[in-house]
């Protein structure tokens, strides 16, 4: 039998489509390294060939082996973990919006968190089945176009609340978040990072112009949140390639330059406010380093009279008359803590961070470049939103910020189940996604 119909007949065993090319490749090549053999041996060419083929064994068994080893798999354990969560946070906020006798009405809503929750584990269901590797081929242009998209929005379309401009008003759709928004381009920022796999020292220049864009559009809103967000994010990718060897860049040159960028970048901005910035700008950095308790940082000194009168398990003494009137979607955990005790608010803070920590490690595992880059990236996301938001509810620092599971639902939320439906999808794929070859040639071009 040729080498050719031995193949054909091996692929046709496989169901994926998707593995069926790196299945015949990798047989391919231990086709043609068992005929080098055989021709050192003495053999003529087409009969070497045709005795390596033979070695390879029945092509429907060996196909069937390989559809087996080589097809799509749900991860139910994390879609189970994610399920659990969700629940979970949706169950300790409703508790919370009945215990001040809000429930229904303003910024405390169960309803439209619990509608947006079903409508957000449907968009995950949905994603965790579309091909991602698909997101490579078309990675700048997807990503210069969901650019302009979010310009045109800040500058044409933008809700100006109180100076903010954090929504983008879509006519009777209603409107979206810019944040949530500007989380989305992380993953698609670690795929134009995929294609640039082989490349120099420039690359540092062309991942800092790809990363300029979200961080600006963060600035014009302007939104702190956003821009911690996405800047350590991406951040955070660049570090792995690098840490992965996908450059020809001195590893451990970039790594500190990368770490040196993480703590002075910030430095440097509170240092030109707390200088030359406007008055209303060196006043918010005062409540955001906490250097007073003036009146509006009274977010933060009340997550500490709640926090500090917690008990491990049960509502505090002070949580009722604290808690009123107060964005509790913003200081969630606090609350939490201050109604049913410490233990249920380390217990969701835990089960959320573990999640998280484990998707990360899966990412970190992936034999296929693009899908770990994208599933870190991914994760990266979820855990600066989630550090973060720990953060405020510990009185550290005043940061207006959301969650994963215990926002108050919208565009932040679909945001977060887009992402955990690309890290399924990952998973999903991990054993039958191929590299794409075609951008070998043309890393150097880029």
């Amino acid at each position: 039998m040729k080498k050719e119909e031995y193949l054909e007949i091996l692929t046709e065993q496989i169901r994926c489509k998707m593995a069926r090319g790196a299945v015949a490749e990798e047989i391919r090549w231990h086709i043609e390294d068992q005929t080098e053999a055989f021709l050192s041996e003495g053999m003529e060419r087409k009969e070497a060939e045709e005795a390596a083929v033979r070695e390879m064994g029945d092509p429907v068994e060996v196909g069937q082996d390989m559809d087996r080893i080589h097809r799509p798999k749900m991860a139910w354990s994390m879609i189970a973990l994610i399920a659990a969560v969700s629940v979970a946070g949706y169950l300790l906020k409703f508790g919370i919006e009945r215990a001040v006798g809000i429930e229904g009405s303003g910024w405390l809503r169960s309803g439209r968190q619990l509608q947006f929750l079903l409508l957000g584990l449907a968009v995950m269901a949905g994603i965790c089945f579309v091909d991602y590797t698909r997101i490579a081929l078309r990675a700048r242009e997807i990503l210069i176009v969901f650019y302009l998209c979010l310009v045109t929005g800040v500058l044409f379309l933008r809700i100006n609340v109180n100076g903010l401009h954090l929504w983008i008003r879509l006519g009777s759709f209603g409107s979206v978040g810019i944040v949530p928004l500007l989380c989305l381009t992380v993953p698609l920022y670690a795929a134009v990072l995929y294609r640039y796999r082989g490349q120099g020292c420039v690359v540092a220049v062309k991942a800092l112009l790809w990363m300029l864009p979200a961080l600006g559009i963060a600035l014009a809103c302007p939104s702190l949140a956003a821009l911690v967000t996405v800047f350590y994010s991406c951040l955070i990718v660049f570090a792995v390639a690098v840490y992965r060897k996908w450059f020809r860049v001195p590893v451990k040159i970039f790594l500190a330059g990368t770490a040196a960028a993480a703590v002075l970048c910030p430095l440097a901005g509170c240092g030109y406010i707390w200088f030359l910035g406007d008055t209303y700008q060196q006043e918010r950095l005062r409540v955001l380093l906490q250097f007073d308790f003036s009146d509006g940082n009274y977010r933060m000194e009340l997550v500490r009279n709640i926090l500090g009168q917690s008990r491990m398990v049960g509502e505090s003494a002070v949580f009722a008359e604290q808690a009123k009137g107060l964005a509790m979607s913003e200081i969630m955990i606090t609350g939490i803590a201050g109604y049913y005790g410490l233990a249920a608010a380390v217990l969701l803070a835990a089960a959320v961070l573990a999640l998280f920590l484990v998707f990360l490690r899966i990412s970190l595992r992936q034999r296929n470049c693009l899908g770990m880059l994208m599933g870190c990236g991914c994760t990266a996301v979820l855990l600066v939103q989630t550090l973060t938001y720990l953060a405020v509810n510990l009185g550290l620092f005043s940061l207006g910020s959301d969650c994963p599971f215990v926002s108050a639902g919208g565009s932040s939320t679909l945001v977060t189940y887009i992402l955990l439906g690309i890290l399924l999808s990952i998973c999903r794929y991990q054993n039958t996604a191929p590299e794409i070859r075609k951008f070998a040639g043309m890393f150097r071009a880029a």
